[in-house]
């Protein structure tokens, strides 16, 4: 029974989650180098908030919404430039769509259904979504523009050259607020059945996997926070620095943190493999409710089993208990039917049984 549970805790191990996509797994849209501020063609009788470094486009319905996005991102865009080390730009042009059909019509390529925002960082274009579209979620449309702002900053510092792909979500998840309790529970699974993404197969791209894929990007957003934990900010933006100049991964990891990929890919794995934060998908309640609902009846079946032995036992010792007292009964009626005279001079004492 033991070896039956193991296996099934490692069927729900790799089951997919079914709470994740969106908010984890943001879509980057491809671009062009067009190096302009011209605003995307939204209809002309729209409203347009200015803040100081980027408009926001939207029907008047959505003002409200496009004028707290409009004060976000005069807080947001700085500190996030400033984190990167990377220069703002070009004034940005964030477009609040009203309905499905028009966030995918307004954008200059093919976005994702199941996109709540994309970014077009050499136009300086954002995409997101209106609030009454993008139904339930535990993220705010702040940390979505969050996200596709520093999109648009990396993008616009490596110009023609394409942005690691760990780099962009990696910075956009962590910056963004986005290093959840779900990445944790993503980070965890991976770590408990050993399948953690090496960081050069990391360097390469994310795999095609859905379920690796969601894995690439937790290990993408961890392995940022912790290169700005362990070595400082300052070596992270001369990582980016370096990454945008040309430089290769392993060199730009080497250059600047002083040590080698495998190095500190072994110390991130060993990091990630001594904090006890790996068994807690062992605790998740969706987990024990279907290792009970499969513990049950097995349970239910082994102490039926122990029953019937049980009883079967008892069956065997009522027989003969059963067979014990007839044999007593035998004998004091034989001796009832005897003439008490018949062996009146005998030295007859009671019955000796033998001894059990």
């Amino acid at each position: 029974m033991f070896k039956i549970a193991l296996l099934l805790i490692g069927f729900f191990l790799t089951t997919p989650d079914v709470h994740a996509g969106n908010s984890s797994m943001r879509a980057m849209a491809p671009d062009v180098v067009v190096d302009t501020d011209s605003p995307p063609p939204v209809p002309e009788d729209w409203a347009v908030v200015p803040s100081p470094f980027a408009d926001v486009l939207s029907t008047h319905g959505d003002k409200p919404t496009a004028l707290r996005l409009s004060r976000h991102i005069a807080d947001a865009l700085p500190r996030l430039a400033k984190e990167l080390d990377i220069p703002i730009g070009n004034r940005m042009h964030v477009v609040v769509a009203p309905t499905q059909d028009l966030f995918h019509s307004l954008q200059p390529g093919n976005a994702p259904d199941w996109a709540d925002g994309t970014a077009w960082p050499q136009r300086g274009w954002i995409f997101l979504r209106a609030p009454r579209l993008r139904g339930q979620t535990t993220e705010s449309l702040e940390m979505v523009l969050e996200h596709e702002l520093v999109h648009v900053l990396l993008g616009r510092a490596f110009g023609p050259r394409k942005v690691p792909r760990w780099l962009q979500e990696g910075a956009a998840q962590l910056m963004a607020g986005e290093y959840t309790a779900e990445t944790t529970q993503t980070l965890a699974k991976g770590t408990l059945g050993d399948r953690l993404i090496s960081l050069q197969e990391l360097s390469r791209g994310f795999p095609k996997n859905p379920l690796r894929a969601h894995l690439a990007y937790a290990q993408s957003a961890d392995f940022v926070a912790f290169i700005r934990n362990e070595y400082g900010p300052s070596s992270f933006k001369k990582m980016i620095k370096l990454l945008a100049r040309g430089e290769n991964f392993a060199s730009a990891v080497r250059l600047s943190t002083g040590e080698r990929v495998e190095d500190i890919d072994q110390k991130w794995r060993s990091r990630l493999q001594s904090s006890p934060f790996q068994l807690s998908p062992l605790m998740d309640e969706g987990v024990w409710w279907g290792l009970g609902a499969f513990l049950v009846p097995l349970a239910w079946f082994a102490v039926r089993r122990r029953n019937r032995k049980k009883i079967e036992r008892w069956k065997r010792e009522e027989i003969l208990e059963d067979a014990l007292y007839r044999t007593i009964e035998r004998v004091f009626n034989t001796d009832e039917d005897t003439d008490p005279g018949e062996h009146a001079d005998d030295d007859v004492g009671p019955p000796i049984w033998p001894s059990h």
